[in-house]
């Protein structure tokens, strides 16, 4: 994963998602996907592919198309910059309720707006119930390397 932008470095969603660490928001995602899109148009993929198993299948202007919408789209400023779904049911509950973390919610062992994040909505929430009482900063050295998708 490459570095972090220094604008999220600091940066949580009050879900406990850390935004360097995040493969949207430090840019890791689009970062690839321009870097495959170059590679494919570079080695010339799409016109040696029907002469392997299953390449006339492929429609390359539609991954091409792909590629690019995940480019530009999938990255993320964060959600104290604007960033994330504009209806984030979590984000929207915690502005409502003044709160930085989750883990400040009287509420968050019963919430179920981390469902629509499926299984790392439950680890989140777990992670965010065993750092109740810590600061975004204190929550962020603790969960340094623990996000869901965290490969290190």
């Amino acid at each position: 994963m490459r570095e972090a932008p220094e604008d999220i470095e600091t940066q949580t969603g009050p879900c406990g998602i850390i935004c360097s660490a995040c493969p949207l928001g430090s840019g890791t995602v689009a970062e690839l996907a321009g870097r495959t899109k170059q590679f494919m148009k570079d080695y010339k993929i799409p016109e040696w592919s029907p002469f392997i198993p299953e390449g006339k299948e492929i429609d390359w202007a539609e991954v091409d198309r792909a590629l690019d919408w995940m480019t530009r789209y999938a990255c993320c400023a964060g959600c104290e910059n604007g960033g994330g779904p504009p209806d984030c049911t979590i984000r929207i509950c915690a502005r409502d309720r003044s709160y930085e973390l989750c883990s400040s919610c009287a509420d968050l062992d019963s919430c179920t707006k981390f469902d629509w994040l499926k299984d790392h909505g439950s680890q989140m929430r777990t992670a965010l119930k065993e750092n109740r009482g810590r600061s975004k900063e204190e929550y962020i050295k603790a969960m340094a390397g623990k996000m869901p998708w965290d490969l290190r």
